[in-house]
Protein backbone atom coordinates (compact mmCIF):
# COMPACT_ATOMS: atom_id res chain seq x y z
CA UNK A 1 0.00 0.00 0.00
CA UNK A 2 1.41 3.32 -1.11
CA UNK A 3 0.53 6.83 0.04
CA UNK A 4 0.07 9.60 -2.51
CA UNK A 5 -0.17 13.27 -1.56
CA UNK A 6 -2.28 15.96 -3.19
CA UNK A 7 -1.08 19.42 -2.18
CA UNK A 8 -3.73 22.06 -2.86
CA UNK A 9 -2.42 25.45 -3.94
CA UNK A 10 -5.26 26.63 -6.15
CA UNK A 11 -7.72 28.29 -3.80
CA UNK A 12 -8.79 31.91 -3.87
CA UNK A 13 -7.51 34.29 -1.21
CA UNK A 14 -10.12 37.02 -1.01
CA UNK A 15 -9.75 37.38 2.76
CA UNK A 16 -5.98 37.56 2.48
CA UNK A 17 -4.94 39.87 -0.36
CA UNK A 18 -6.11 40.41 -3.91
CA UNK A 19 -2.56 40.72 -5.25
CA UNK A 20 -1.05 37.50 -3.98
CA UNK A 21 -2.09 33.88 -3.68
CA UNK A 22 -1.36 33.24 -0.01
CA UNK A 23 0.50 29.96 -0.62
CA UNK A 24 3.26 31.90 -2.41
CA UNK A 25 3.54 34.64 0.21
CA UNK A 26 6.98 34.49 1.89
CA UNK A 27 7.20 32.86 5.30
CA UNK A 28 10.60 32.31 6.87
CA UNK A 29 12.37 33.72 3.80
CA UNK A 30 10.72 31.38 1.27
CA UNK A 31 7.28 30.95 -0.31
CA UNK A 32 4.76 29.38 2.07
CA UNK A 33 4.16 26.46 -0.30
CA UNK A 34 7.79 25.38 0.07
CA UNK A 35 7.19 24.33 3.67
CA UNK A 36 4.54 21.62 3.21
CA UNK A 37 6.17 20.46 -0.04
CA UNK A 38 9.44 19.92 1.84
CA UNK A 39 7.65 18.09 4.66
CA UNK A 40 5.94 15.73 2.22
CA UNK A 41 9.19 15.23 0.28
CA UNK A 42 11.15 14.28 3.42
CA UNK A 43 8.55 11.84 4.77
CA UNK A 44 9.51 8.20 4.26
CA UNK A 45 5.79 7.35 4.26
CA UNK A 46 4.86 9.52 1.25
CA UNK A 47 5.48 7.93 -2.15
CA UNK A 48 4.38 10.67 -4.54
CA UNK A 49 3.21 14.29 -4.58
CA UNK A 50 0.80 16.07 -6.92
CA UNK A 51 0.45 19.86 -6.91
CA UNK A 52 -2.92 21.43 -7.76
CA UNK A 53 -2.53 25.09 -8.70
CA UNK A 54 -4.23 28.08 -10.34
CA UNK A 55 -3.64 28.68 -14.05
CA UNK A 56 -2.10 32.07 -13.35
CA UNK A 57 0.43 30.68 -10.86
CA UNK A 58 2.61 28.51 -13.11
CA UNK A 59 5.65 30.79 -12.86
CA UNK A 60 5.46 30.98 -9.07
CA UNK A 61 4.93 27.23 -8.84
CA UNK A 62 8.00 26.54 -10.97
CA UNK A 63 10.01 28.75 -8.63
CA UNK A 64 8.82 26.71 -5.62
CA UNK A 65 9.75 23.45 -7.38
CA UNK A 66 13.24 24.82 -8.07
CA UNK A 67 13.69 25.79 -4.44
CA UNK A 68 12.55 22.46 -3.01
CA UNK A 69 14.12 20.24 -5.69
CA UNK A 70 11.58 17.48 -5.07
CA UNK A 71 12.06 13.96 -6.41
CA UNK A 72 8.57 12.75 -5.46
CA UNK A 73 6.63 15.27 -7.55
CA UNK A 74 4.70 13.33 -10.21
CA UNK A 75 2.76 16.19 -11.71
CA UNK A 76 1.22 19.64 -11.54
CA UNK A 77 -2.38 20.20 -12.59
CA UNK A 78 -4.76 23.14 -12.63
CA UNK A 79 -7.57 23.09 -10.08
CA UNK A 80 -11.08 24.50 -10.17
CA UNK A 81 -12.89 27.52 -8.81
CA UNK A 82 -13.45 25.97 -5.36
CA UNK A 83 -11.53 23.76 -2.99
CA UNK A 84 -13.86 20.87 -3.80
CA UNK A 85 -13.29 21.36 -7.53
CA UNK A 86 -9.53 21.37 -7.00
CA UNK A 87 -9.74 18.17 -4.97
CA UNK A 88 -11.73 16.58 -7.79
CA UNK A 89 -9.18 17.62 -10.42
CA UNK A 90 -6.32 16.25 -8.35
CA UNK A 91 -8.09 12.96 -7.68
CA UNK A 92 -8.96 12.46 -11.34
CA UNK A 93 -5.38 13.24 -12.34
CA UNK A 94 -4.12 10.46 -10.08
CA UNK A 95 -6.82 8.04 -11.21
CA UNK A 96 -6.09 8.64 -14.89
CA UNK A 97 -2.34 8.35 -14.35
CA UNK A 98 -2.70 4.60 -13.78
CA UNK A 99 -0.03 4.75 -11.07
CA UNK A 100 -2.37 4.66 -8.08
CA UNK A 101 -4.05 1.43 -6.96
CA UNK A 102 -7.56 1.39 -5.54
CA UNK A 103 -6.28 0.24 -2.15
CA UNK A 104 -3.56 2.90 -1.97
CA UNK A 105 -4.03 5.86 0.33
CA UNK A 106 -4.41 9.43 -0.87
CA UNK A 107 -3.83 12.34 1.48
CA UNK A 108 -5.09 15.81 0.67
CA UNK A 109 -3.35 18.74 2.31
CA UNK A 110 -4.07 22.45 2.12
CA UNK A 111 -1.03 24.43 1.01
CA UNK A 112 -2.34 27.28 3.18
CA UNK A 113 -1.28 25.20 6.20
CA UNK A 114 2.48 25.62 5.72
CA UNK A 115 3.87 24.32 9.00
CA UNK A 116 2.61 20.73 8.92
CA UNK A 117 4.63 18.93 11.62
CA UNK A 118 6.39 15.84 10.28
CA UNK A 119 5.42 13.80 13.34
CA UNK A 120 1.74 14.58 12.71
CA UNK A 121 2.00 13.60 9.05
CA UNK A 122 3.59 10.26 9.93
CA UNK A 123 1.04 9.55 12.66
CA UNK A 124 -1.88 10.29 10.35
CA UNK A 125 -0.54 7.93 7.69
CA UNK A 126 0.01 5.20 10.26
CA UNK A 127 -3.52 5.58 11.65
CA UNK A 128 -4.99 5.53 8.14
CA UNK A 129 -3.10 2.35 7.29
CA UNK A 130 -4.48 0.63 10.37
CA UNK A 131 -7.99 2.11 10.41
CA UNK A 132 -8.79 3.11 6.83
CA UNK A 133 -8.88 6.89 7.17
CA UNK A 134 -7.60 9.69 9.37
CA UNK A 135 -7.72 13.45 9.87
CA UNK A 136 -6.24 15.85 12.45
CA UNK A 137 -8.61 17.61 14.84
CA UNK A 138 -7.68 20.60 16.95
CA UNK A 139 -9.70 22.24 19.73
CA UNK A 140 -9.87 25.76 18.41
CA UNK A 141 -9.83 28.56 20.98
CA UNK A 142 -11.42 30.82 18.37
CA UNK A 143 -14.56 28.73 17.89
CA UNK A 144 -17.12 28.00 20.58
CA UNK A 145 -20.82 27.43 20.99
CA UNK A 146 -22.89 28.52 23.91
CA UNK A 147 -24.98 25.88 25.61
CA UNK A 148 -28.22 27.07 27.11
CA UNK A 149 -27.82 30.64 25.92
CA UNK A 150 -30.94 31.64 27.86
CA UNK A 151 -29.29 30.67 31.11
CA UNK A 152 -27.01 32.78 33.24
CA UNK A 153 -24.82 29.68 33.72
CA UNK A 154 -24.13 28.78 30.12
CA UNK A 155 -21.14 26.58 29.36
CA UNK A 156 -18.72 26.84 26.48
CA UNK A 157 -18.56 23.87 24.15
CA UNK A 158 -15.28 23.75 22.26
CA UNK A 159 -15.59 22.98 18.58
CA UNK A 160 -13.05 20.63 17.03
CA UNK A 161 -11.48 22.20 13.95
CA UNK A 162 -10.67 19.55 11.36
CA UNK A 163 -7.27 20.32 9.88
CA UNK A 164 -5.44 18.68 6.99
CA UNK A 165 -4.02 16.39 5.70
CA UNK A 166 -7.07 14.15 5.48
CA UNK A 167 -6.34 10.60 4.34
CA UNK A 168 -8.64 8.03 2.72
CA UNK A 169 -8.43 4.97 0.44
CA UNK A 170 -8.13 5.95 -3.22
CA UNK A 171 -11.19 4.02 -4.39
CA UNK A 172 -13.43 5.67 -1.78
CA UNK A 173 -12.20 9.13 -2.72
CA UNK A 174 -12.73 8.54 -6.44
CA UNK A 175 -16.22 7.17 -5.89
CA UNK A 176 -17.23 9.97 -3.52
CA UNK A 177 -16.05 12.82 -5.71
CA UNK A 178 -17.44 11.30 -8.91
CA UNK A 179 -20.86 10.95 -7.25
CA UNK A 180 -20.64 14.49 -5.89
CA UNK A 181 -19.89 15.67 -9.43
CA UNK A 182 -23.01 13.93 -10.73
CA UNK A 183 -25.08 15.50 -7.93
CA UNK A 184 -23.53 18.92 -8.51
CA UNK A 185 -22.78 18.96 -4.78
CA UNK A 186 -19.78 20.52 -3.03
CA UNK A 187 -18.31 19.46 0.29
CA UNK A 188 -16.63 21.69 2.83
CA UNK A 189 -13.70 19.29 3.02
CA UNK A 190 -12.63 15.75 2.19
CA UNK A 191 -14.09 14.16 5.31
CA UNK A 192 -17.57 15.52 4.57
CA UNK A 193 -17.60 14.21 1.01
CA UNK A 194 -16.43 10.69 1.84
CA UNK A 195 -18.76 10.47 4.82
CA UNK A 196 -21.74 11.47 2.68
CA UNK A 197 -21.19 9.06 -0.20
CA UNK A 198 -19.49 5.97 1.23
CA UNK A 199 -20.11 6.36 4.96
CA UNK A 200 -16.44 6.29 5.91
CA UNK A 201 -15.61 8.32 9.02
CA UNK A 202 -12.02 9.35 9.54
CA UNK A 203 -10.29 8.54 12.81
CA UNK A 204 -9.52 11.90 14.40
CA UNK A 205 -5.92 12.34 15.51
CA UNK A 206 -5.00 15.25 17.82
CA UNK A 207 -3.88 18.13 15.61
CA UNK A 208 -1.25 20.76 16.26
CA UNK A 209 -1.58 24.55 16.64
CA UNK A 210 1.43 24.96 14.32
CA UNK A 211 -0.68 23.41 11.58
CA UNK A 212 -2.80 26.55 11.42
CA UNK A 213 -4.36 27.80 8.21
CA UNK A 214 -3.35 31.13 6.71
CA UNK A 215 -6.58 33.04 6.25
CA UNK A 216 -5.63 36.63 7.06
CA UNK A 217 -2.37 38.55 6.73
CA UNK A 218 -2.06 38.49 10.53
CA UNK A 219 -1.66 34.72 10.35
CA UNK A 220 1.62 35.20 8.50
CA UNK A 221 3.00 37.10 11.49
CA UNK A 222 1.95 34.29 13.82
CA UNK A 223 3.70 31.69 11.68
CA UNK A 224 6.83 33.84 11.53
CA UNK A 225 6.86 33.87 15.34
CA UNK A 226 6.65 30.07 15.42
CA UNK A 227 9.53 29.72 12.96
CA UNK A 228 11.67 32.20 14.89
CA UNK A 229 11.01 30.42 18.18
CA UNK A 230 11.97 27.06 16.69
CA UNK A 231 15.15 28.53 15.21
CA UNK A 232 16.08 30.04 18.58
CA UNK A 233 15.44 26.72 20.32
CA UNK A 234 17.64 24.78 17.89
CA UNK A 235 20.61 27.14 18.29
Amino acid sequence: MKTHAILLAGGSSHRFTDEENKVYFPIGRKPALCWPLETLEKSEDVDSILLVIREEDWEKTNRVIELVDTEKLVGVTVGGKTRHDSEYEGLMYLKNSGNVSEDDLILIHDGARPLLPSYLLDELIDVARNNGASAPGFNSKNISLKKGSNSDHSEDETIVEIQTPQIFPADELWKSYELAKLDNWQAVDTTECVSKYVGREAVIVPGDPKNMKVTFIEDIFELEKIITQEEDTST
